[in-house]
């Protein structure tokens, strides 16, 4: 069905036992890449905590089958955007700040137990804080990010969609928490970018720079700013 019909929205009704976690966990999170912040759950009452660990996980929203004439439709209408049939319009954040390439701020001191470089993306009204992490002993790198508004700050930009890409394909998707949050981990890749759904149908695409400074102690700034930190 998925490759005969246009898709809008996908209501996923998840099963009371789950004898296979991981499955299911593969089978949402395939919908989720390829339907990012038009993804329903529809449960009976209270769902089992592993179906509640799943929906708290990806943050999907949930309507209640006794309530479903009532809760459907308004949260479709706010999937279901009027311009599916328009192309989408995607802007490519300006990078403005690589702390591996800019001398570290006076008073931080570089942690030797963890790789760390903070990114901060803008795209016209919008700002992304990205920070890449990576112990020195681990081949996983952990993506923190949040999203802000530039001349709202104030007003949170929850709910929004992140696709996290590499040059292979989506890796993942998630959905900003209350305070414009996000999180991924990968491993592996020598460079990821990020898709930010900031309006319906208006999309920004975030590029990391390459990624093979993780892990590289010999990196100048790294010397530096171990330079900086006394000895126990």
């Amino acid at each position: 069905m998925l490759s005969r019909e246009r898709i809008s929205a996908v209501l996923l009704e998840l099963p009371g036992a789950v004898s296979d976690p991981d499955q299911i966990h593969k089978n949402v999170r395939e919908f989720l890449v390829r339907f990012p912040g038009r993804v329903m759950a529809l449960t009976d009452g209270m769902p089992t905590p592993a179906i509640s660990e799943l929906i708290s996980k990806y943050s999907i929203p949930r309507v209640q089958r006794d309530r479903l004439a009532m809760d459907l439709w308004p949260r479709l209408e706010s999937m279901v955007y009027p311009q599916l049939g328009v192309r989408r319009f995607t802007k490519v954040a300006r990078l403005v700040l690589d702390t591996f390439l800019q001398p570290l701020p006076a008073g931080i001191r570089y942690s030797q137990q963890l790789d760390l470089r903070q990114l901060v993306y803008e795209a016209e009204s919008v700002t992304a804080d990205i920070a890449l992490e990576r112990s020195p002993d681990s081949i996983r790198t952990t993506l923190l990010g949040q999203l802000m508004r530039i001349n709202e700050p104030q007003i949170p930009m929850n709910g929004v969609p992140v696709v996290l890409k590499s040059r292979k394909g989506p890796l993942g998707v998630r959905i900003t928490n209350e305070v414009g949050e996000f999180a991924f981990e990968f491993q592996n890749e020598r460079s990821v970018s990020l898709e930010v759904e900031v309006s319906p149908n208006d999309w920004v695409l975030i590029i990391s720079p390459p990624l093979e400074w993780m892990g590289r102690a010999e990196d100048p700034l790294v010397n530096e700013a171990n330079a900086l930190t006394p000895p126990r």
